[in-house]
């Protein structure tokens, strides 16, 4: 393998052709004031945003009185403490593609309303009134636009109406649906897509030197998902030990024969329901990922799928019991449920009644 080919995997790990957009937009001085760089977890545009910034002002090290980050923060310590600064600082240079949930475990606010505040913002606008420290640029860094305080949002539009000079503002999100129409109006958004599985595959055995089947196991539990692929290089995604494996494996056990586990069935949902949103939603979206796989081997018995080394789980026999119908009627149903779960309704009780019906779907004998 040449060198250039080691370099053409990496960049399209960095999308190379984004990259150069970002650049353009830097040597045709049309570099505008706010830049929302959008794409679903793992995607990479935090990493890549981080890079574009430190070749914009030429420097190596973002820790700058000329550079302001906000970030979430639990509501009542919304101002950025010296101990919320050394734990982003930690995380940027760590977890480069974290999640927002990442994010709220490291500060161990994961029961807690995160929001980038009013305070934060007024903050950050102080800063950029003050005269240049002898960067050409201030930047003003936001990650996770969707969790942006509604107040504090409508203070920064009037920013972005009159903007100051020299000043960019540097938006990373993730879901769209969530961010102001209003604000994005007054963006230039590029948006993100996932690195496609081959790519990744072909980049971890070139760069980390494994093999084809250990590559091909880590993108079928990923499925373009960067954060993912890093957690389980690091060896802190192991399938023996990762709750959400653990959680949906006990699940189905109990479904299976549920007549006899109805006191525990209720024992643990009821723990499920102490989780926190973003808890619940990733062990709902990590099974209807389950379930899709598990559909997937049924048809072609030469994928990969993540339980193929669990000692204790049968998933040749699990999967006897899926077809197109029901992974149909599972997805129409957990989809609600996730959907629900920021309605702030009783969840105990859907997940329950969705316990239920996933046992009759699966396990009882019907026209399914």
């Amino acid at each position: 393998m040449t060198k250039k080919n080691q370099m053409n995997i990496e960049s399209f790990i960095e999308h190379e052709k984004i990259k150069g957009e970002l650049y353009n937009l830097c040597k045709l001085n049309r570099l505008p004031t706010g830049i929302l760089l959008l794409g679903p977890e793992g995607c990479g545009n935090f990493k890549l945003g981080i890079k574009f910034i430190k070749k914009l002002l030429k420097i190596d090290n973002l820790a700058h009185p000329d550079i302001h980050f906000l970030f979430p923060l639990p509501n009542p310590s919304s101002k950025l403490t010296d101990y919320f600064y050394n734990k982003w600082h930690k995380f940027l240079v760590n977890q480069p593609y974290g999640s927002f949930l990442d994010w709220k475990q490291k500060i161990h606010s994961e029961n807690k309303d995160c929001k980038i505040s009013l305070e934060q913002v007024e903050d950050a606008l102080k800063m950029i009134n003050l005269k240049s420290y002898e960067l050409s640029y201030k930047v003003v860094i936001f990650w996770m636009l969707e969790h942006l305080n509604i107040n504090a949002g409508n203070k920064l539009l009037n920013v972005l109406d009159s903007p100051p000079n020299r000043v960019l503002f540097l938006f990373i999100g993730e879901n769209e649906k969530f961010i102001l129409p209003t604000l994005k109006s007054r963006l230039h958004i590029i948006k993100f897509k996932l690195i496609s599985n081959k790519i990744i595959e072909k980049y971890l055995i070139r760069k980390f030197n494994l093999s084809k089947k250990q590559a091909q196991y880590i993108v079928s539990i990923s499925d373009g998902n960067l954060n993912t692929v890093f957690k389980i290089l690091k060896n802190e995604t192991k399938n023996e030990t990762n709750p959400l494996n653990i959680n949906f494996i006990f699940w189905m056990r109990m479904l299976f024969n549920l007549k006899n586990k109805i006191d525990s069935l209720l024992i643990w949902c009821s723990q499920i329901n102490d989780w926190n949103r973003d808890k619940k939603k990733s062990f709902l979206l990590f099974s209807l990922e389950i379930f899709r796989i598990a559909h997937r081997y049924k048809y072609d018995k030469n994928y990969i799928n993540p339980f193929f080394n669990y000692k204790n789980f049968n998933w040749k026999q699990f999967c006897r019991y899926i077809n197109t119908k029901k992974v149909s009627l599972i997805n129409h149903l957990i989809s609600d449920v996730i959907k629900g779960i920021d309605r702030y309704y009783f969840f105990l009780f859907h997940f329950l009644d969705l316990s239920f019906n996933l046992n009759k779907i699966l396990f009882n004998k019907s026209n399914y």
